[in-house]
């Protein structure tokens, strides 16, 4: 069955394959990998597991450049309240992150709660000081695409803009030299608002031919070592095709990428406080930190919930 381009519920749950894909990323990332008292399975290295986080980020910024697009264009106008919602569904889950960390740490790491966590706070920082790049680069790709939708300008103009200054910023934190992870898969969200801009054209072309192309490229890519710039966008583009014939539509996963920004708060007090007592054996790390970031991202889910429906009342 042949499943329409990037429609509503496959994109949520691609975003749900995405956000189990950077907690498997991060539990891998943080884990004592090389001391002997700790299991590691040395085969997670084949499959690099340490960068599945990277390409889950990349189908993220594709999506919201999408769905940004997509949104925006079919609006009238853009209004306070379309604004404020968009911005809402960003900074909620943050702020809920550090209501949530604060009780953590009042339990695992009371010398913590000091006047600092102040600053990382209005540094937008996830506890301890850890950068917050991923909430930094789209809220800030949120401003700047509402911005050029506020301007008079015509859609491949706001496409060619968006393209411009996301190649400036990605030259710009190259050349300070700062991590890859800053930069290497920010040229997706301008590629989402083109591929929602020309969504015909993308829409026409075939599943497995497009889908070809871009496994050629990404096995290219990764003989030759090129650039990973390269690397995530023939993934994401291998994804947003092979989700037309296999159906991945379903109520767990949708439910994981609606939600997705507070899985991506929520797992940071999970992986780094709640589960550390499984730190003997990764596999039982990891999978409990699933279950963990996923029973935690509930309640928060249902709290925010609650207070939005007595909110409007």
């Amino acid at each position: 069955m042949k499943i329409d381009f990037l429609d509503r519920d496959s994109t949520y749950c691609l975003r749900g394959i995405a956000m189990l894909m950077i907690i498997i990323s991060h539990s891998a990332n943080g884990y004592p990998t090389d001391d002997a008292l700790f299991s590691y399975p040395q085969c997670l290295n084949q499959l690099h597991v340490v960068y599945w986080g990277g390409m889950g980020v990349a189908i993220f910024l594709f999506l919201s450049g999408y769905g940004m697009f997509l949104s925006l264009s079919r609006k009238s106008e853009i209004d306070t309240p379309y604004i404020v919602s968009k911005f809402r569904r960003l900074i909620e889950p943050f702020l809920l992150y550090w209501v949530v960390e604060i009780i953590v740490l009042v339990i695992y790491d009371p010398q913590a709660l000091t006047f600092d966590l102040l600053k990382e706070i209005c540094k937008f920082s996830i506890h301890p000081h850890t950068e917050n790049w991923f909430f930094k680069v789209i809220v800030a790709a949120y401003i700047v695409i509402i911005l050029l939708f506020k301007m008079r300008l015509s859609a491949r103009n706001r496409v060619l803009l968006l393209f411009a200054l996301s190649l400036a910023y990605l030259i710009y934190m190259k050349s300070n030299s700062q991590g890859e992870w800053w930069y290497n898969t920010i040229l997706l969200f301008p590629i989402g608002a083109l591929v929602a801009w020309s969504k015909d054209y993308f829409e026409r072309l075939s599943p497995l031919r497009a889908g070809s192309v871009c496994l050629l490229l990404l096995a290219s890519v990764l003989v030759y070592r090129a650039n990973m710039i390269l690397f995530h966008i023939a993934f994401v583009f291998i994804c947003i095709y092979a989700i037309r014939w296999v159906n991945i539509r379903n109520r767990i996963l949708y439910f994981i990428g609606y939600n997705s920004f507070v899985f991506y708060f929520m797992e940071c007090p999970i992986l780094d406080n709640v589960m550390k007592f499984t730190y003997h054996n990764f596999i039982i790390y990891t999978l409990l930190s699933l279950l963990g970031t996923f029973a935690l991202s509930w309640v928060c889910v249902k709290a925010l919930q609650y207070t939005n429906a007595k909110k409007h009342r």
